[in-house]
């Protein structure tokens, strides 16, 4: 008997219908907005829900940068681009990240991140030591002149949870927690230049959130909008963009900054690469079920 609750399988399934669209859709002179709501049309169409807000990272923009309203950047031939999206059922969540570029520079890149994870897959299929997987990761980077993000992880996931606790680090570290039957975890290599820092920091921008907190604010009109933000998402991570037809642009960036202060939302900064090199990212979603590893994604 499968350990996968189906939920996971459909919601897989939805990914790797999704995928190959969002790849296509990143041309030079496409706005960033434009893939995010292709991402979210394709996704609903399926019968599937975003897990959380599409990523969008160009070259250094490693993480959490998510395109707000009024946003008009769009992508050009000498980018790197990281589309990073995920899809729930019933809260059932698997994520995945693709890789893409019209700039031939960054093509090994892009070949050794893919093997970075192809290596790593294969090597959670008999090896659960998480820290085994990130020393396999970290030394297929090597071997093509590469680094990987060293602060950035793989990670289990669990409803209605993205990082649900244990870690798969992109180096090796000891003392890690093992993988076991049962579990649904993420594996993310990230990678970037041979001389680049080899880490991220927060930048300013802040356009990803969770609610942390159910709580009463004394704010009749804050309270409201966190349970609406609620109803729909429960612990899953939101953007304002999404709320702005309801409350407003304004409104909603004022109330997201006062429950934040309070408390009650989390912000997640957007990562950048320290040194401001690009970084390539691959990732699938996968569990080790009875018989073995299922790769979801």
């Amino acid at each position: 008997m499968s350990l996968i609750p189906e939920q996971y399988r459909k919601s897989g399934s939805i990914v790797r219908e999704v995928k190959p669209l969002v790849e296509a859709a990143v041309k030079s002179g496409t706005s960033f907005i434009e893939v995010c709501d292709l991402v979210r049309k394709e996704v609903e169409a399926r019968g599937g829900r975003l897990a959380f807000p599409t990523g969008i990272g160009v070259n250094e923009v490693t993480a959490h940068y998510a395109p707000q309203e009024g946003d008009e950047s769009v992508f050009t031939g000498e980018d790197l681009v990281k589309v990073d999206f995920g899809v729930h059922v019933d809260g059932y969540v698997t994520d995945t990240s693709v890789t893409v570029t019209l700039n031939p520079e960054f093509d090994l890149l892009l070949e050794a991140t893919r093997r970075a994870l192809d290596s790593a897959i294969a090597t959670a299929r008999k090896e659960w030591r998480t820290g085994e997987i990130g020393r396999v990761i970290h030394a297929e980077a090597a071997r093509f002149g590469f680094k990987t993000i060293e602060n950035l992880t793989g990670h289990t996931l669990e409803r209605y949870t993205v990082h649900a606790g244990k870690s798969i680090p992109n180096i090796y570290m000891p003392h890690m927690p093992d993988l076991k039957k049962g579990d649904v975890f993420a594996i993310e290599p990230f990678l970037t230049l041979g001389n680049a820092a080899g880490y991220v920091v927060d930048a300013p921008s802040q356009t990803i959130f969770s609610i942390v907190a159910r709580k009463r604010t004394g704010d009749s009109r804050l309270d409201a909008f966190a349970e609406s933000v609620w109803a729909e998402r429960k612990t899953l991570p939101f953007t304002p963009r999404w709320y702005v037809g309801e409350f407003g642009k304004e409104n909603v960036l004022e109330m997201v900054r006062k429950l934040v202060s309070k408390r009650v939302l989390r912000a997640y900064p957007t990562l950048v690469e320290a040194s401001g090199n690009p970084v390539a990212q691959f990732e699938h979603t996968m569990s080790l079920d009875e018989g073995g590893l299922v790769v979801l994604t």
